[in-house]
Parts: structure tokens; sequence; C-alpha cells
């Protein structure tokens, strides 16, 4: 598993290092429209929260008392700022993605944070994967959810155009 956490946690700090460089681009555009930089900050958010989960993974060894406190506080993060933006943003962007995706995130960091809470669930599922595994699993999910969700905000046309 530390290979799996050591690839993710570069990976989305990657991510976040690009993303950087996408808002200086839309600079002009996106900070001074107090949504689009909650939307920004948000989207960073999205590469941050699953890249602190993997460096509390791989810094816990094999103590599960610390990386199950990191992925409950990282995952509470998540779901505190993935409520922020959706009120935030509820009559601006509009689409499936921006609709469905955000609810969902809300549901995977709940699911990461049951799981760090009581990793003794993971077994009801009698599928012999660990409860680091199946947090593994829903981290992956959560960076490609973030991945299509800065994609997507990205892509979509100015306010002006609208």
């Amino acid at each position: 598993m530390d290979a799996f956490y050591e690839t993710v946690t570069s990976f989305c700090f990657t991510l976040m290092g690009l993303w950087w460089a996408v808002v200086q681009l839309r600079r002009e555009e996106w900070v001074p429209d107090p949504t689009y930089r909650r939307m920004a900050y948000n989207v960073h958010l999205s590469f941050f929260v699953p890249a602190i989960m993997g460096l509390g993974s791989m810094l816990g060894g094999d103590s599960g008392l610390l990386w199950r406190g990191v992925f409950v506080a990282a995952g509470l993060l998540g779901i505190v700022s993935t409520f922020s933006i959706i009120s935030a943003v509820k009559d601006t962007l509009h689409g499936w993605l921006f609709q469905g995706g955000y609810w969902a995130a809300i549901a995977l960091y709940s699911l990461v944070v049951l799981i760090a809470l009581n990793p003794g669930i993971v077994r009801l599922f009698g599928t012999g994967v660990s409860p680091l595994q199946a947090e593994g699993l829903l981290v992956a999910i959560l960076v490609a959810l973030g991945v299509t969700i800065a994609w997507e905000f990205t892509i979509s046309p100015p306010r002006a155009s609208r």
C-alpha cells in the first residue's frame, strides 16, 4: 500500500501545482469573482485533501491511530469545504457534474470518515480488503472526481458569456 499512497500523494501534489498554473492563466477572470475564486480553491482542495490522506497513511506505518486520525480530519475538511462550495455556487454553475459531482464527493468523504472511525466495517463486506485498501479506493475515486471537476470548471465559459 505504501507504493500506492506514495504515487497518489506525488500525483496530487503535482496536480495541485499544475492547478496553480491554471489559476494564474485565468487569474483576471477568476480572482475578482468571489464564486470563481471559491471554485478554484475547492478544486485545489480536491487535490490537497487526498495528498494529505496519502501522507497520513505513509507516516502512520503500523500505527492505525495516526492514519485514521489524518483520514478523519481530512475527510471532515472535504465534507465541510464541499458543502460550502455547494451553497456558494448553487445558482452559478450548472450541469450534472457540478450538481451530482459535489454530492458524490460528500458521500465519498463521508465513507472515508466512517471507515477511519470504524475500520472493522470493511470486514462486513467479506471482500478481504483491508481498511487502508478500502480508503485507497475511495481516495482514487476522489482524485478522479477532482480531476473531472477541474476540467469542467476550466473549460466552462466566462460568466459574462452565459
